[in-house]
Protein backbone atom coordinates (compact mmCIF):
# COMPACT_ATOMS: atom_id res chain seq x y z
CA UNK A 1 0.00 0.00 0.00
CA UNK A 2 1.47 3.32 -1.11
CA UNK A 3 0.48 6.36 1.01
CA UNK A 4 1.09 9.94 -0.08
CA UNK A 5 0.16 12.95 2.08
CA UNK A 6 0.19 16.44 0.59
CA UNK A 7 -1.37 19.88 1.09
CA UNK A 8 -4.81 20.45 -0.33
CA UNK A 9 -5.05 22.48 -3.54
CA UNK A 10 -7.73 25.00 -4.40
CA UNK A 11 -8.86 22.95 -7.42
CA UNK A 12 -9.32 19.78 -5.34
CA UNK A 13 -12.81 20.75 -4.20
CA UNK A 14 -14.71 18.52 -6.69
CA UNK A 15 -13.23 15.21 -5.59
CA UNK A 16 -12.90 16.48 -2.00
CA UNK A 17 -16.70 16.73 -1.85
CA UNK A 18 -16.93 13.05 -2.80
CA UNK A 19 -14.36 12.09 -0.14
CA UNK A 20 -16.14 14.25 2.45
CA UNK A 21 -19.49 12.60 1.71
CA UNK A 22 -17.98 9.10 1.86
CA UNK A 23 -16.26 9.89 5.18
CA UNK A 24 -19.49 11.17 6.75
CA UNK A 25 -21.95 8.75 5.12
CA UNK A 26 -22.36 6.73 8.33
CA UNK A 27 -22.31 9.76 10.61
CA UNK A 28 -25.19 10.14 13.08
CA UNK A 29 -26.10 13.32 11.20
CA UNK A 30 -24.96 12.65 7.60
CA UNK A 31 -23.37 15.69 5.95
CA UNK A 32 -23.80 15.60 2.17
CA UNK A 33 -22.30 18.52 0.25
CA UNK A 34 -21.80 19.10 -3.44
CA UNK A 35 -18.69 20.91 -4.64
CA UNK A 36 -20.42 24.30 -4.58
CA UNK A 37 -21.68 23.91 -0.99
CA UNK A 38 -18.32 22.60 0.18
CA UNK A 39 -16.54 25.50 -1.51
CA UNK A 40 -18.81 27.95 0.32
CA UNK A 41 -18.10 26.21 3.64
CA UNK A 42 -14.34 26.40 3.04
CA UNK A 43 -14.59 30.14 2.34
CA UNK A 44 -16.99 30.78 5.22
CA UNK A 45 -14.75 29.12 7.80
CA UNK A 46 -11.45 30.38 6.40
CA UNK A 47 -9.95 27.03 5.41
CA UNK A 48 -6.47 27.47 3.93
CA UNK A 49 -5.61 24.70 1.45
CA UNK A 50 -1.90 25.15 2.18
CA UNK A 51 -2.58 24.40 5.88
CA UNK A 52 -4.79 21.38 5.14
CA UNK A 53 -3.73 17.83 4.34
CA UNK A 54 -5.08 14.97 2.25
CA UNK A 55 -3.84 11.38 2.12
CA UNK A 56 -3.92 9.19 -0.98
CA UNK A 57 -3.66 5.40 -0.90
CA UNK A 58 -2.39 3.99 -4.19
CA UNK A 59 -3.51 7.25 -5.79
CA UNK A 60 -7.03 7.16 -4.32
CA UNK A 61 -8.15 10.03 -2.01
CA UNK A 62 -8.59 8.38 1.39
CA UNK A 63 -8.39 10.88 4.27
CA UNK A 64 -8.44 14.65 4.78
CA UNK A 65 -8.03 17.32 7.44
CA UNK A 66 -8.98 20.99 6.94
CA UNK A 67 -7.02 23.72 8.72
CA UNK A 68 -7.74 27.44 9.19
CA UNK A 69 -5.91 30.27 10.99
CA UNK A 70 -7.12 33.63 12.32
CA UNK A 71 -4.41 35.68 13.98
CA UNK A 72 -2.79 33.33 16.53
CA UNK A 73 -5.76 30.96 16.68
CA UNK A 74 -6.41 27.95 14.49
CA UNK A 75 -9.25 25.53 13.87
CA UNK A 76 -9.72 22.09 12.37
CA UNK A 77 -12.74 22.61 10.15
CA UNK A 78 -13.27 19.00 9.20
CA UNK A 79 -11.46 15.68 9.32
CA UNK A 80 -12.53 12.33 7.95
CA UNK A 81 -11.46 9.06 6.39
CA UNK A 82 -13.35 6.98 3.84
CA UNK A 83 -14.60 3.72 5.43
CA UNK A 84 -12.31 1.32 3.47
CA UNK A 85 -9.23 3.13 4.81
CA UNK A 86 -10.15 3.47 8.49
CA UNK A 87 -8.13 1.99 11.36
CA UNK A 88 -4.95 2.35 9.33
CA UNK A 89 -3.56 5.45 11.05
CA UNK A 90 -4.42 7.79 8.19
CA UNK A 91 -6.73 9.98 10.30
CA UNK A 92 -4.03 10.52 12.91
CA UNK A 93 -1.42 11.20 10.22
CA UNK A 94 -3.36 13.89 8.34
CA UNK A 95 -4.40 15.45 11.67
CA UNK A 96 -0.84 15.65 12.98
CA UNK A 97 0.48 16.98 9.66
CA UNK A 98 -2.23 19.66 9.67
CA UNK A 99 -1.41 20.62 13.27
CA UNK A 100 2.25 20.97 12.29
CA UNK A 101 1.25 23.27 9.41
CA UNK A 102 -0.95 25.39 11.68
CA UNK A 103 1.86 25.69 14.23
CA UNK A 104 4.23 26.71 11.46
CA UNK A 105 1.78 29.44 10.42
CA UNK A 106 2.07 31.01 13.88
CA UNK A 107 -1.01 29.62 15.63
CA UNK A 108 -0.70 29.14 19.39
CA UNK A 109 -3.91 27.19 19.99
CA UNK A 110 -6.36 25.16 17.93
CA UNK A 111 -10.01 24.19 18.38
CA UNK A 112 -12.46 21.87 16.67
CA UNK A 113 -15.99 20.50 17.05
CA UNK A 114 -17.05 16.87 17.15
CA UNK A 115 -20.54 15.37 17.34
CA UNK A 116 -21.49 13.69 20.59
CA UNK A 117 -21.47 9.93 20.31
CA UNK A 118 -18.56 9.95 17.85
CA UNK A 119 -16.36 8.28 20.43
CA UNK A 120 -13.70 7.19 17.93
CA UNK A 121 -13.13 10.79 16.84
CA UNK A 122 -13.10 12.05 20.45
CA UNK A 123 -10.45 9.47 21.33
CA UNK A 124 -8.39 10.37 18.26
CA UNK A 125 -8.42 14.03 19.24
CA UNK A 126 -7.66 13.29 22.89
CA UNK A 127 -4.64 11.22 21.86
CA UNK A 128 -3.48 14.28 19.91
CA UNK A 129 -3.72 16.48 23.00
CA UNK A 130 -7.21 17.98 22.66
CA UNK A 131 -9.44 18.42 25.70
CA UNK A 132 -13.23 18.73 25.78
CA UNK A 133 -14.01 22.35 26.60
CA UNK A 134 -17.80 22.87 26.33
CA UNK A 135 -20.98 21.58 24.74
CA UNK A 136 -22.53 23.28 21.71
CA UNK A 137 -26.31 22.90 21.41
CA UNK A 138 -28.70 23.09 18.47
CA UNK A 139 -32.40 23.96 18.35
CA UNK A 140 -35.41 23.58 16.05
CA UNK A 141 -38.77 25.30 16.09
CA UNK A 142 -41.73 26.32 14.01
CA UNK A 143 -41.71 30.00 13.13
CA UNK A 144 -43.61 31.78 15.93
CA UNK A 145 -46.80 33.66 15.12
CA UNK A 146 -46.82 37.42 15.40
CA UNK A 147 -48.79 38.68 18.37
CA UNK A 148 -51.31 41.47 18.15
CA UNK A 149 -52.10 44.13 15.57
CA UNK A 150 -49.23 46.40 16.66
CA UNK A 151 -46.73 43.59 16.13
CA UNK A 152 -48.15 42.83 12.69
CA UNK A 153 -47.76 46.37 11.41
CA UNK A 154 -44.50 47.48 13.03
CA UNK A 155 -40.84 46.57 12.99
CA UNK A 156 -40.10 45.40 9.46
CA UNK A 157 -37.23 42.95 8.99
CA UNK A 158 -34.99 44.19 6.18
CA UNK A 159 -31.66 43.33 4.58
CA UNK A 160 -28.70 44.84 6.42
CA UNK A 161 -25.17 45.81 5.42
CA UNK A 162 -22.84 43.13 6.74
CA UNK A 163 -20.11 45.37 8.18
CA UNK A 164 -22.31 47.59 10.38
CA UNK A 165 -24.38 44.55 11.41
CA UNK A 166 -21.26 42.73 12.61
CA UNK A 167 -20.14 45.84 14.49
CA UNK A 168 -23.47 45.99 16.31
CA UNK A 169 -23.37 42.26 17.05
CA UNK A 170 -19.97 42.66 18.71
CA UNK A 171 -20.92 45.84 20.56
CA UNK A 172 -24.13 44.28 21.90
CA UNK A 173 -22.25 41.33 23.39
CA UNK A 174 -21.13 38.34 21.32
CA UNK A 175 -18.65 36.83 23.71
CA UNK A 176 -16.34 33.90 23.02
CA UNK A 177 -18.28 32.35 20.12
CA UNK A 178 -17.14 29.09 18.51
CA UNK A 179 -15.26 29.41 15.22
CA UNK A 180 -18.28 29.18 12.93
CA UNK A 181 -20.10 31.92 14.87
CA UNK A 182 -17.16 34.32 14.92
CA UNK A 183 -17.71 37.56 12.96
CA UNK A 184 -15.24 36.42 10.28
CA UNK A 185 -17.48 33.41 9.58
CA UNK A 186 -20.80 35.27 9.91
CA UNK A 187 -19.54 37.81 7.36
CA UNK A 188 -20.30 35.25 4.64
CA UNK A 189 -23.98 35.02 5.59
CA UNK A 190 -26.86 37.39 4.78
CA UNK A 191 -27.64 39.91 7.53
CA UNK A 192 -31.14 41.08 8.50
CA UNK A 193 -32.25 43.81 10.88
CA UNK A 194 -35.06 45.62 12.58
CA UNK A 195 -33.34 48.96 12.29
CA UNK A 196 -31.55 50.04 15.44
CA UNK A 197 -33.16 47.30 17.50
CA UNK A 198 -32.20 43.77 16.41
CA UNK A 199 -29.98 41.93 13.94
CA UNK A 200 -29.83 38.36 12.64
CA UNK A 201 -27.53 36.31 10.41
CA UNK A 202 -28.67 33.23 8.53
CA UNK A 203 -29.95 31.73 5.32
CA UNK A 204 -32.92 29.78 4.03
CA UNK A 205 -32.66 26.24 2.70
CA UNK A 206 -35.97 24.80 1.51
CA UNK A 207 -38.67 25.33 4.14
CA UNK A 208 -36.13 25.94 6.92
CA UNK A 209 -34.28 29.12 7.87
CA UNK A 210 -30.91 28.40 9.49
CA UNK A 211 -30.39 31.05 12.14
CA UNK A 212 -26.73 31.48 13.09
CA UNK A 213 -26.91 34.68 15.13
CA UNK A 214 -29.58 36.86 16.72
CA UNK A 215 -28.97 39.85 18.96
CA UNK A 216 -31.09 42.66 20.36
CA UNK A 217 -29.81 46.07 21.43
CA UNK A 218 -29.26 46.01 25.21
CA UNK A 219 -31.71 48.87 25.85
CA UNK A 220 -34.41 47.13 23.78
CA UNK A 221 -34.33 43.69 25.37
CA UNK A 222 -37.27 41.94 27.03
CA UNK A 223 -39.72 43.71 24.71
CA UNK A 224 -40.45 40.80 22.39
CA UNK A 225 -37.99 41.79 19.67
CA UNK A 226 -36.36 38.36 19.42
CA UNK A 227 -39.80 36.84 18.86
CA UNK A 228 -40.60 39.51 16.28
CA UNK A 229 -37.41 38.77 14.33
CA UNK A 230 -38.12 35.03 14.33
CA UNK A 231 -41.75 35.57 13.34
CA UNK A 232 -40.60 37.52 10.27
CA UNK A 233 -38.01 35.03 9.01
CA UNK A 234 -38.86 33.74 5.51
CA UNK A 235 -39.48 30.06 6.31
CA UNK A 236 -41.96 27.84 8.12
CA UNK A 237 -39.30 26.21 10.29
CA UNK A 238 -36.24 27.67 12.00
CA UNK A 239 -33.12 25.66 12.73
CA UNK A 240 -30.28 26.81 14.95
CA UNK A 241 -27.10 24.82 14.19
CA UNK A 242 -25.44 22.92 17.03
CA UNK A 243 -23.03 25.76 17.69
CA UNK A 244 -24.63 27.53 20.68
CA UNK A 245 -22.38 27.26 23.76
CA UNK A 246 -24.19 25.72 26.69
CA UNK A 247 -23.07 28.57 28.95
CA UNK A 248 -24.95 31.05 26.74
CA UNK A 249 -27.91 30.30 28.98
CA UNK A 250 -29.82 33.46 28.02
CA UNK A 251 -29.80 32.39 24.35
CA UNK A 252 -31.02 28.91 25.25
CA UNK A 253 -33.74 30.32 27.52
CA UNK A 254 -34.88 32.74 24.81
CA UNK A 255 -35.12 29.98 22.20
CA UNK A 256 -36.97 27.63 24.51
CA UNK A 257 -39.31 30.50 25.38
CA UNK A 258 -40.18 30.72 21.69
CA UNK A 259 -41.05 27.05 21.66
CA UNK A 260 -37.74 25.70 20.34
CA UNK A 261 -36.82 22.10 21.07
CA UNK A 262 -33.23 21.22 21.94
CA UNK A 263 -31.82 18.86 19.31
CA UNK A 264 -30.76 15.44 20.55
CA UNK A 265 -27.40 15.73 18.79
CA UNK A 266 -24.92 18.27 20.06
CA UNK A 267 -21.20 18.91 19.63
CA UNK A 268 -18.16 19.00 21.83
CA UNK A 269 -15.86 21.94 21.31
CA UNK A 270 -12.32 20.69 21.93
CA UNK A 271 -9.12 22.71 22.25
CA UNK A 272 -5.38 22.30 22.69
CA UNK A 273 -2.25 24.43 22.66
CA UNK A 274 0.14 24.23 19.73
Amino acid sequence: MSVDVRPLRSDDVTWLADLHNAAFADYAVPAVLDASALGFYLDETGVDPALSRVAFVDGVPASFCLGAVRDSRASIRGEGTAPPFRRSGLGRRVLEDTLDALRGAGAGQVSLEVLNGNDAAVQLYRRSGFEQRRRLRGYSMQRPARRGLRARVSGKLTDADTGPALSRLTAWGWNDPPWQLEPASLAHLPALEIEGEAIAFGKRRGDRFWLYALSVAPDRRRRGLARRVCSLLPATWIGVPALVPEEWWEAGAMLRGLGAMTESHWQWEMRRAL
